[in-house]
């Protein structure tokens, strides 16, 4: 019984008192169900719902040019690195209005280069994780209270441990890095620095609307101690993201489509990249200038439209004031993106998929002044940066969908001027993925 309390801790540098914090709103969200409806139908039986995962992905690039490096640069002489995930989602019933969900999952192996030297990183199932061991750790851990208005309308709660991206910026056609593209740059608004530990999950609330295909939700997060870090900061009046979103359901030509805007703000002990490059007392180090106090603000759009019965289209636009250091997700300060995918029923393979995408991502004056001064992010920096340029990324794959639970999918990526950097690539990436889930 030790050790499988042992395995299933959130990670290995909690605090005792982060932990408390996240329980805390945990059981909040329970009793507020309680204020709300007072006492339940007595027929409360669990109904618990299994469902797992497991995503094994193998990826590698050719030998590019690299004139120069720095410690976060793209090793361009590097063998092929490979991630797996094997996830269980235990999601169960408390009642007719409550559930909950606990998610332990396993997770080893790393990116590329230890997953530096893109911001637009090529493999979603990469962590930045100094040791490579499979560890198993508890992703999600939350109550979710539904409170129906109406036969269309509902208000839900959800508090706990989660992912922010599992409620926004969602996107039909690009979202999930085990089935659809890879890109951190695709899967997510990659100028969106959403409140996560390393593993990409928080402690929080989500308050949502649902109105058919119509929505409006916020949320309020936890930020991570330090920039990308395993912990999560217990001083929430210091440390805390919000995110506000609404998503509107339309037809264009009787295709159903959806746009969502996001609005966010991120406060932390963040660096400043103007301090880092001007003030020559932190040696252009970022990491010396983090102070609580500073903020991180910008914002999302998000586009989905269904192209007929088997494809789709969706365009991602972000920015952020990219004025503090990159704190949670990866330094991209402004991007667009976008693409199209679709099944291939008109060759008779109605369960494969497959799609091609592109990404062009920036950064703000004061961060490329940072990097250009020899300062380092914690995905990116070749130690200079004298031609800066746009991150340029083009992803296309196919999924060999065999059965209800088994996928392969080979994609590639091409990646001009990687990190910013107009002296070093472009980057040809090949990748091998197999999914497996029941």
């Amino acid at each position: 019984m030790t050790k499988i309390k042992k395995l299933l801790t959130w990670n290995a540098g909690a605090s005792f008192r982060v932990n408390k914090v996240v329980l805390i709103l945990f059981y909040a969200a329970l009793f507020t169900s309680t204020c709300i409806y007072g006492q339940e139908e007595s027929d409360s039986a669990l109904n618990l719902n299994l469902h797992f995962q497991q995503t094994v992905i193998v990826q590698n690039h050719d030998k590019f040019p690299s004139p120069y490096s720095g410690t976060n640069s793209l090793d361009a002489n590097e063998s092929a690195a490979l991630t797996v995930t094997s996830t269980l989602f235990i999601h169960g019933s408390l009642n007719k209005w409550i559930d909950a969900e606990l998610d332990p999952e396993l997770a080893g192996g790393k990116g590329l280069s230890g997953s530096t030297g893109i911001a637009g990183f090529p493999n979603g199932e990469a962590y930045r994780v100094s040791d490579v061991a499979p560890k198993i750790e508890l992703d999600r851990a939350y109550l979710h209270k539904a409170i129906p208005l109406d036969t269309a309308r509902q208000f839900d709660v959800v508090a706990g441990k989660f992912s922010l991206a599992d409620y926004f910026d969602v996107n039909a056609y690009s979202n999930s890095p085990r089935t659809q593209f890879m890109n951190w740059a695709l899967i997510n608004n990659g100028a969106w620095d959403y409140p996560a530990n390393t593993r990409g999950y928080t402690g929080g609330i989500v308050i949502q609307y649902l109105c058919g295909a119509s929505a409006f939700r916020f949320a309020i997060a936890m930020e991570p101690t330090t920039a990308n870090g395993p912990n999560l900061d217990d001083h929430i009046s210091k440390a805390h993201g919000e995110a506000l979103e609404g998503q509107l359901g339309y037809s264009l030509f009787g295709q159903r489509g959806k746009i969502r805007a996001l609005l966010f703000d991120n406060s932390a002990k963040m660096g400043s990249y103007s301090e880092a490059t001007n003030d020559t007392i932190y040696q252009h180090d970022i990491t010396l200038t983090r102070q609580y106090g500073r903020n991180k603000y910008g914002f999302g759009l998000n586009f989905e439209q269904t192209l007929g019965n088997n494809a789709g289209a969706f365009l991602r636009i972000g920015w952020n004031d990219g004025q503090t250091e990159t704190w949670a997700y990866t330094e991209i300060d402004q991007t667009i993106s976008g693409g199209v995918t679709s099944n291939l029923s008109v060759i008779g393979r109605n369960d494969d998929d497959c799609g091609i995408a592109f990404v062009l991502n920036g950064i703000s004056a004061a961060h490329r002044d940072y990097l250009a001064s020899g300062g380092y992010g914690f995905i990116i920096g070749d130690g200079k940066l004298p031609h800066y340029g746009t991150e340029s990324i083009i992803e296309a794959y196919y999924l060999f969908q065999f059965n209800k639970m088994l996928g392969i999918s080979l994609d590639y990526q091409f990646v001009a001027n990687p990190a910013y950097n107009r002296d070093r690539g472009p980057v040809n990436l090949g990748a091998i993925r197999v999914h497996f889930e029941i």
